[in-house]
């Protein structure tokens, strides 16, 4: 039988940051923020549902920290790309083969490469054993592999406690430039 909250904690923040984001208690604010707290937890249980459960908090903390600052660095790069000569600029789309196991993990992944400025996450294979990736700007497929692998893969493995394999020179099967 499903619970009527099936993520309580949840449905809490959401009906407390619905309250702060309208700066009301009135009773149709608390009324809609109810009904928030109470829908998205369902429509997202599935989700809820993955099973893949963080092992290392601070794994997790530092790797946020990691992201946000790659993100603020990546957006001065990239500005410098695009205001200079787009003739310049080498962009590729490449196969990255994954380590990672689990959909959460490897949602994680394509969001942070996404969320970077200057590559985004196209499309994950239907075995989940590789990561379709377009690069702004790439001189070398495979150091860009490498890195997305130790920087991000190795990290996240961690957080979910996988084994720690990223780090090998990456193969250069399924390359496609663009």
């Amino acid at each position: 039988m499903q619970r009527a909250l099936p993520q309580p904690i949840l449905s809490l923040v959401l009906l407390v940051s619905w309250l702060a984001l309208n700066n009301s208690v009135a009773p149709g604010s608390i009324v809609m923020g109810a009904i928030v707290a109470l829908v998205v937890p369902w429509i997202t249980h599935r989700f809820w549902e993955i099973g893949a459960g963080v092992k290392n908090g601070a794994a997790l903390l530092g790797y946020l920290g990691i992201v946000v600052i790659d993100i603020i660095q990546a957006n001065f790069t990239v500005a410098r790309q695009v205001l200079g000569r787009n003739a310049a600029l080498r962009s590729r789309l490449f196969e990255l083969p994954l380590d990672l196991e689990g959909a959460l993990p490897i949602s994680l992944l394509a969001a942070t490469i996404t969320l970077t400025p200057g590559t985004v996450s196209c499309r994950v294979s239907p075995d989940q054993r590789s990561l379709w990736v377009h690069a702004l700007h790439t001189d070398d497929e495979d150091a860009e592999i490498l890195g997305i692998k130790q920087r991000y893969e190795a990290r996240l493995q961690r957080i979910f406690g996988q084994p720690v394999t990223a780090g090998e020179r990456p193969s250069s099967h399924g390359r496609t430039e663009s």
